[in-house]
């Protein structure tokens, strides 16, 4: 064996191990942001079932909402079937409201009499 081929080999066996290590990492990594994952999705189904009012509203003709006008706020419905029963109507929603995104996942809509 010469002079370079071993400094050659030399170098091919620490770049192998850099890769070796780098790919063990990144298996650690996967499964660390596995685990953050399961972790959010059970903390979210674990989420109360709480109660919002307020007005069904149209979007853009398609896509109805949850106007609550004393809160000054809104939510998105995932039960767009539903809602669209309940368009113009004040009414009181039962479900899971999702922080991120503003989306209630529906149990129950009934409408409130004035």
């Amino acid at each position: 064996m010469t002079k370079g081929s071993s400094s050659r080999i030399a170098l091919l066996s620490g770049l192998c191990a850099v890769f070796l290590i780098s790919g063990i990492q990144v298996g650690t990594l996967k499964a660390s942001v596995l685990r953050s994952i399961a972790v959010q999705n059970e903390s979210q189904d674990k989420s109360e079932v709480r109660t919002f009012s307020g007005k069904v509203v149209s979007q853009n003709g398609e896509h109805y909402i949850l106007r609550d006008e004393v809160n000054d706020v809104w939510y998105h419905l995932d039960d767009q079937q539903q809602a669209q029963k309940f368009l113009g109507k004040t009414v009181q929603v039962k479900g899971i409201l999702d922080t991120r995104t503003d989306m209630i996942s529906v149990r129950e809509i009934t409408e409130l009499k004035a």
